[in-house]
C-alpha cells in the first residue's frame, strides 16, 4: 500500500500519514463491505483515493499561497542526466495530461496488475469501458512520447 501511495504522491513524508488514514478507513468500513473483488483491490482503491485527496489538498494550499503572494518566480528546470530518467520523466508528464479516468485505469492495469474484470469491479464501470479507456490512454501516450 505504501508503494501505491508514494507512486501517486511522490512525497516520502506524506506516505506514513496517508497510510494511517487508509488503514483507519479500512478498519472502520470492513464490516460494511461485501467483497465483489478481493480485499487487496478494495484496499488499493482506498489508498488511491486517499492519495488523490492529499494531492488535491496540496494543490489547494499551493493555489492559496500563490494567490496571496502574487509572485512570478522563474522556475529552474533540472536537466536529466540519464536518458532513461528523461524517458520516465516524459512518460510521467504525458500521464499527468491524461484524464483522471484514463490514468487510473492505466495505473490499476500496469502498476497494480489488476485484470480488466477487477478494474471494472473496483471502479464500478463496465469491462468495455475499461478496455476503451486503456486503448485511448495508450494511443495518447504513443503520440505524445514519440
Amino acid at each position: 500500500m505504501r508503494s501505491k501511495i508514494y507512486y501517486h504522491t511522490r512525497n516520502k513524508d506524506s506516505v506514513h500519514d496517508i497510510s494511517q488514514d487508509c488503514w483507519y478507513a479500512i478498519i472502520t468500513k470492513l464490516e460494511e463491505v461485501k467483497f465483489q473483488v478481493g480485499f487487496e483491490a478494495w484496499a488499493l482503491n482506498i489508498a488511491r483515493n486517499k492519495s488523490i485527496d492529499w494531492i488535491r489538498q496540496q494543490q489547494r494550499e499551493r493555489n492559496r499561497k500563490s494567490d496571496s503572494e502574487q509572485e512570478n518566480s522563474s522556475s529552474v528546470q533540472i536537466e536529466e542526466s540519464n536518458p532513461r530518467d528523461s524517458r520516465i520523466s516524459e512518460l510521467r508528464k504525458s500521464m499527468n495530461l491524461l484524464s483522471d479516468a484514463q490514468r487510473i485505469v492505466l495505473e490499476l492495469f500496469y502498476v497494480e496488475n489488476l485484470s480488466i474484470k477487477e478494474i471494472s469491479s473496483v471502479l464500478g464501470i463496465s469491462s468495455g469501458t475499461v478496455k476503451s479507456r486503456l486503448f485511448s490512454a495508450r494511443e495518447y501516450l504513443k503520440k505524445t512520447i514519440k
